[in-house]
């Protein structure tokens, strides 16, 4: 089956090299943040980083997201339930707060919504290197390096959306500072991101990791790679007595939050978002961001092209 996935990834490729599937053009330059796995390369923390430095530079940054797992159809803003635009957009808009966030499954219609409201003059494009149907001035990608060393298995055996070798056609790459695997060698630029906690909080009240020390805390996530996230617990010098794995994107439910084991509940700032005020138990949750040393030196790589 992988074999038969990559047949068809590389005849679409040629499709779209050759202009025989066409791109279409919004007004307003599109900045795309994507990946060539399956989750888990730290996309989101980079889009929320990216709107902030823009924002930062003078610009009206505008989102435009999929919505992955929502249940609504057609073109949505995001806004105050999940449900209706995803958890990635509803997350990206709580802590961008004044940047929009448009969500609809054809990116560019999404932007024709937005350039109709005027809601803003330039467009990220949250998991966009697939998304060819939409031209973008900047492709940029997101790297695990442990991923990346580990073998290209294409889906649905393994991870891979395509090939390594399609990072070619990305302007830059975003890759993930590691202690277990070095930045691999590129043919585009690369630029290291660095994981960094923002703190523990509860609604929306930030609380110090010596309160959970001593206490019986139960982990629990449904992301991409929880594993990174229970790392990032115990290397605060909280000991859970139980992690707990969901799918990605798991929906919970107010009866699942409240069977699980006794303890301070602590999960993932996304899984946050997924749960709301529905459980009946309290939780904690982690904050974190994306941090590029070399920011500089991206932004000036981004603000070439789009001129």
């Amino acid at each position: 089956m992988s074999r038969v996935f990559g047949l068809f990834v590389r005849a679409r490729a040629i499709l779209y090299d050759s202009g025989i599937l066409p791109t279409r053009r919004l007004n307003h330059p599109v900045i795309s943040v994507g990946n060539l796995t399956v989750g888990g390369t730290g996309k989101t923390p980079l889009v929320i980083a990216l709107a902030e430095a823009m924002r930062h530079r003078g610009f009206r940054p505008v989102v435009l997201s999929r919505g992955y797992g929502r249940t609504t159809r057609g073109i949505v803003i995001a806004d105050s339930r999940w449900e209706e635009c995803g958890d990635e957009p509803l997350l990206i808009k709580r802590r961008l707060v004044d940047v929009p966030v448009v969500v609809g499954a054809d990116r560019y219609e999404a932007g024709l919504v937005a350039e109709r409201k005027q809601l803003g003059d330039v467009f990220i494009l949250d998991d966009g290197f697939q998304h060819r149907q939409l031209h973008r001035d900047v492709d940029i990608v997101a790297i695990d390096p442990v991923e990346w060393a580990a073998g290209e298995t294409l889906l649905p055996s393994g991870r891979w959306r395509e090939p390594k070798s399609e990072i070619a056609r990305a302007h830059a790459a975003c890759v993930q500072e590691s202690d277990d695997a070095s930045t691999p060698s590129l043919p585009i630029p690369a630029f290291i991101v660095r994981t960094q906690l923002d703190g523990i909080y509860q609604e929306d009240s930030r609380i110090s990791p010596e309160n959970l020390m001593g206490r019986p805390v139960i982990a629990f996530a449904g992301i991409a790679k929880p594993e990174r996230f229970f790392a990032t617990i115990e290397s605060l010098g909280i000991q859970a007595l139980e992690y707990i794995r969901f799918s990605d994107h798991h929906h919970y439910s107010a009866r699942q939050i409240e069977k699980l084991p006794g303890g301070l509940l602590i999960t993932t700032e996304k899984d946050a978002v997924r749960i709301g005020a529905s459980a009946a138990r309290p939780y904690c949750y982690l904050r974190i961001s994306a941090k590029i040393p070399d920011v500089e030196r991206l932004m000036s790589l981004i603000l070439n092209r789009i001129k």
